[in-house]
């Protein structure tokens, strides 16, 4: 037994500490992989859609954040199964498996939801334009000089 307590076998073992990802699997639930991939993705679609993020309400937003970390945390697996493979040795599925069937459908609901809430509350700039020019008053178009 080593002076601090640990057998002497496992000396080189270092105790778990915030960050510390050396036992990290898929990393589907590890905030510090998930937060700049999220990030990435919602810079994507957002130019995808030709909109920028204060373009959307809060809600557009929620729907907007829900996809893209859903769709981060999808690619996290899909990493994890290329490289180690979709049957384990003992013949099952990976057991993330069945977090990944339930991740797909919430990233196909909230992008049919994003897309039914831009559709609803987010006009065309040019149509914006088009109708404040509208509510300005008749001009003479050839007189420049003012009354």
């Amino acid at each position: 037994m080593a002076a601090d307590g640990r057998a002497r076998g496992n000396a080189n073992l270092h105790p778990a500490t915030p960050g510390n990802q050396l036992a990290l699997k898929h990393g589907a639930a590890n905030e510090a992989r998930i937060r700049p991939a999220a990030r990435n993705h919602r810079r994507r679609v957002l130019r995808q859609i030709g909109l920028r993020a204060s373009d959307l309400d809060p809600i557009g937003r929620g729907y907007l954040d829900t996809f893209c970390r859903v769709q981060a945390k999808l690619e996290a697996i899909d990493a994890y199964i290329d490289r180690e493979g979709l049957i384990r040795p003992n013949g099952e599925p990976q057991p993330v498996m069945r977090l990944y069937v339930s991740l797909a459908n919430s990233a196909r609901l909230s992008l049919s939801r994003l897309e039914l809430h831009v559709r609803a509350h987010v006009s065309d700039p040019h149509e914006v334009v088009r109708d404040w020019f509208a509510t300005l008053p008749e001009s003479d178009e050839g007189d420049d000089a003012d009354p």
